[in-house]
């Protein structure tokens, strides 16, 4: 049985599955905590995968955003040894 975390290949890329939260807020104070999951390539940064996540809430609001808090963790949780 494969891991839905475990890196995967599609096509010729290796990609590893990560979890982000992120809080924006609009100029006019609208509020938006989304979280979700983000398939990402070998080689991509945490700072890439930031700029990538901004700029689709960016586009979506059509305004510039404030951002409260992000947080990007592999989706992966630790497995206890010796069982």
């Amino acid at each position: 049985m494969s891991s839905p975390t475990a890196p995967t290949r599609t096509g010729t890329q290796v990609m590893t599955a990560y979890h982000y939260i992120t809080t924006v807020q609009t100029r006019d104070g609208l509020l938006n905590t989304r979280d979700g999951i983000l398939d990402v390539p070998a080689g991509f940064t945490r700072a890439a995968c930031f700029g990538h996540l901004l700029a689709q809430l960016t586009e979506e609001y059509r305004a510039p955003l404030a951002v409260l808090y992000f947080a990007l963790e592999p989706n992966t949780l630790a497995t206890e040894t010796g069982q």
